[in-house]
């Protein structure tokens, strides 16, 4: 089970790489050129870029909301919690709670809160997925690995004993953020949720400062706050997984984020077949069928976690799961590919309110 590569859990994920684009300079505005347009939201935004969590992190603010020392000192805020965030849950380093946990041999570990909160929320996803979604799935996705190295697709045998340490069952929450890995083989990795969750966090440090409007990209986890720099709602490109230079659709979102996973980029490759980089934890075997699956929802770890969950549930299931969340707006799009090479689309419910049409 992984997703989009983010190198502080060091994991093999690069699927998207910007799977989800602003389009922010190009909604409908009939009243404007759009070249007018364009200039007239690049004029009204203030944009800053790093390297972190192995990806490229762009967030922008709107300038009309707050001074510009104000709008530094957020972003100076923002910058140090995503780094705290990527260090803190990464799979190597002195700082990380992960590390500690994945050498705690049965101990019990005190970690920080964020870090108890994410173990905590992602032993729900796993609940409510039966499974399709699990953090200690690193030990299949080293194996896959290894095995890529070998050329030799892994024996059903070592598959099953190296499942035999995967299963969210084996993360015990003690209480004041300890917390326990009860077989010594297991090994978590946060990969399919810290980083919707680090973006998360600095949509909270914004709103903090005061700026309610404005747009973070972390290697295609996004969180669109508020509306644009010109007023109207965001607007995100999903690209097109058999064609990363085309968009197949575009979304509009408000207070809302967006995540991608998929295989098109990411893969295995073992003895000429290739293999989707995204493990299934119930079979111990690399998903088969979804080439993209692309969730929206409240925050951007719900979207981050779902959409990984979704390319292991396929286009039916994964559907289906979606539709059963009621208690808050939610959409997803997951493309398959058939054994014919046909592709297909599988649209929940509520995808089409925030599909753009023109």
């Amino acid at each position: 089970m992984r997703k989009n590569n983010i190198k502080f859990t060091c994991l093999v994920i690069v699927a998207l790489s910007v799977s989800a684009v602003e389009l922010g300079c190009e909604r409908e505005q009939k009243s404007a050129p759009k070249k007018q347009q364009k200039k007239k939201e690049e004029k009204n935004k203030y944009s800053e870029t790093k390297m972190l969590m192995g990806t490229v992190v762009q967030m922008d603010v709107c300038l009309d909301q707050a001074g510009m020392s104000e709008i530094k000192s957020a972003y100076e805020d923002a910058w140090k919690r995503l780094k705290d965030v990527s260090e803190r849950m990464s799979l190597s380093g002195s700082l990380s709670d992960i590390t500690k946990l994945n050498h705690s041999a049965r101990e019990a570990v005190s970690v920080e809160e964020d870090t108890y909160y994410v173990l905590k929320r992602s032993i729900d996803f796993s609940r409510s997925t039966k499974g399709a979604f699990d953090v200690t799935v690193w030990p299949l996705m080293n194996l896959w690995r290894k095995s890529e190295r070998n050329n030799v697709v892994p024996e059903k045998l070592l598959i099953r004993r190296v499942q035999f340490a995967v299963g969210f069952e084996n993360i015990q929450l003690l209480g004041n953020h300890r917390v326990r890995l009860l077989n010594q083989w297991s090994k978590m990795d946060l990969g399919a949720i810290a980083k919707g969750y680090a973006v998360d966090e600095a949509a909270r440090v914004f709103r903090q400062h005061g700026i309610e409007r404005f747009f973070i990209d972390a290697g295609g986890d996004v969180y669109a706050g508020g509306r644009n720099c010109s007023g109207e709602t965001w607007q995100i490109g999903i690209r097109d997984p058999q064609d990363g230079s085309k968009i197949i659709d575009i979304v509009k979102v408000e207070h809302q984020a967006i995540a991608t996973s998929g295989d098109y980029e990411q893969y295995y490759e073992i003895q000429g077949q290739k293999w989707s980089h995204i493990i299934n934890p119930v079979t111990g075997y690399p998903q088969k069928g979804v080439i993209s699956a692309s969730v929206i929802a409240p925050t951007a770890l719900e979207a981050d976690a779902l959409a990984t969950t979704l390319c292991v549930l396929g286009g039916v299931s994964g559907t289906e799961h979606i539709d059963a969340l009621t208690d808050e707006p939610r959409a997803s799009l997951i493309i398959t590919k058939l054994p014919s090479g046909d592709i297909k689309r599988y649209e929940s419910a509520g995808y089409k309110e925030y599909k753009h049409t023109e």
